[in-house]
C-alpha cells in the first residue's frame, strides 16, 4: 500500500478540506461562466467607431431656412490648465481655458441673402446628431447624441422660433418598441430610421428595431403629444 509521499493529487486535501480536484473544478466552471457571458455579450453588444465631431448644416425642407451646429470645442490645452499648478495658470491663454459650448444658428435665405434669424446654445453635451428644420423657420427639433445615441434625456429635443428649448424627451417616453429590440452598440441604441415635418405643428418619426421591424409616430408641437 502505498504512503501518502506516493500518492497523487487527486486525493489529496487542501486546507478548507475541500480536494485540489473539486477546487480546479470549480474554477474551470468559473471560467466557463465568464467565458459564456463575453461570448453572448459579443454576439449581441457590436462595437462601433465615431471620428471627431464637425460643424454640420440642416436646411427645411423647402430651402428656405438653413440651421448650422457647432459641436462643443474643448481647447487642446484646457487639461494641462486644468492641472496645472495655481502658480503656472497665469501661463494660460483665455483660448486654453474657455470651453465653447455646442450652439446652433439659424438663417433665413432670401434671394441671394442670408439672414440670422437666432443663435442659440443647445442643451447637447457635444451635438445631437440629426437635426430637422421646420419650412416656416418656427421651430427646429433634434435627435440623439454625437456619440451616444438613444441614450440620456435630450434623445428628441423641440426649440421655438427664437432656439429656446420647449421639450425634451428620453427614448423610453414615446418609443414603440421594447428598448432591448433595438440596435445595440457599445455607444448606442440604434433606433432612428427618419424624421421629417409632415405640417408646421406635425413630425413623423420612424423607428427601427434590431429586426428591421419598423415603425413611426406622429408628435403635435403644439399640443406636445404623440399618437
Amino acid at each position: 500500500m502505498l504512503d501518502d509521499s506516493k500518492r497523487g493529487t487527486t486525493g489529496k486535501k487542501g486546507e478548507n478540506g475541500e480536494s485540489i480536484s473539486k477546487k480546479s473544478l470549480g474554477s474551470m466552471k468559473e471560467r466557463f461562466v465568464l467565458l459564456f457571458i463575453v461570448v453572448f455579450f459579443a454576439g449581441t453588444i457590436h462595437p462601433d467607431v465615431w471620428g471627431p465631431p464637425s460643424i454640420k448644416s440642416y436646411k427645411s425642407e423647402n430651402g428656405r431656412f438653413l440651421l448650422k451646429v457647432y459641436p462643443t470645442q474643448i481647447p487642446e490645452n484646457y487639461s494641462k490648465w486644468r492641472s496645472a499648478k495655481p502658480k503656472k495658470k497665469s501661463k494660460f491663454s483665455a483660448e486654453d481655458t474657455t470651453i465653447v459650448h455646442c450652439h446652433a444658428i439659424l438663417y433665413e435665405i432670401y434671394n441671394s441673402d442670408t439672414i440670422k434669424i437666432w443663435d442659440k446654445k443647445l442643451i447637447n453635451r457635444v451635438a445631437p446628431n440629426f437635426v430637422i428644420v421646420a419650412n416656416d423657420g418656427k421651430s427646429i427639433v433634434t435627435f440623439d447624441n454625437w456619440s451616444s445615441l438613444g441614450y440620456g434625456v435630450d434623445v428628441m429635443v423641440i426649440y421655438d422660433e427664437s432656439g429656446n428649448m420647449v421639450k425634451r424627451y428620453n427614448l423610453e417616453e414615446f418609443s414603440p418598441f421594447p428598448i432591448n429590440n433595438y440596435f445595440l452598440s457599445m455607444t448606442s441604441i440604434g433606433w432612428l430610421c427618419g424624421a421629417k415635418y409632415i405640417s408646421h405643428d406635425e413630425i413623423e418619426i420612424c423607428f427601427s428595431d434590431d429586426k428591421d421591424h419598423t415603425g413611426t409616430r406622429i408628435y403635435n408641437l403644439s399640443t406636445k403629444e404623440f399618437r
